[in-house]
């Protein structure tokens, strides 16, 4: 009985072993980057110039991030410019 029990045992810890041996690959596959991922809106937005979200109106005070509108608004923002074309819009 002890040696079925030592050998089911050891078929487990090898069988183990192995599971973790494949899933530790050295070379894992590239991500893909879509349109949409926040990697790709990031990059576009650097790009483009960086938008600011201001915690007094007309622009001016501090700056509360760099994202879009909406996380402006999020953050309590009270104005927003526009890092592509750089108007100053007062948040409602």
């Amino acid at each position: 009985m002890k040696i079925v029990l030592v050998a089911l045992l050891s078929v487990m810890y090898l069988g183990a072993g192995f599971a973790l041996a494949d899933t530790q690959k050295t070379d894992p596959e590239p991500l893909v980057m879509t349109e949409g991922s926040p990697e790709v809106k990031d990059a576009q937005q650097q790009e483009n110039g960086s938008n600011e979200c201001w915690s007094a109106k007309n622009c001016t005070g501090k700056i509360l991030n760099h994202k879009d509108a909406h996380n402006c608004k999020k953050s309590d923002g009270k104005s927003w410019r526009n890092g592509h074309t750089g108007a100053c819009t007062n948040r409602l």
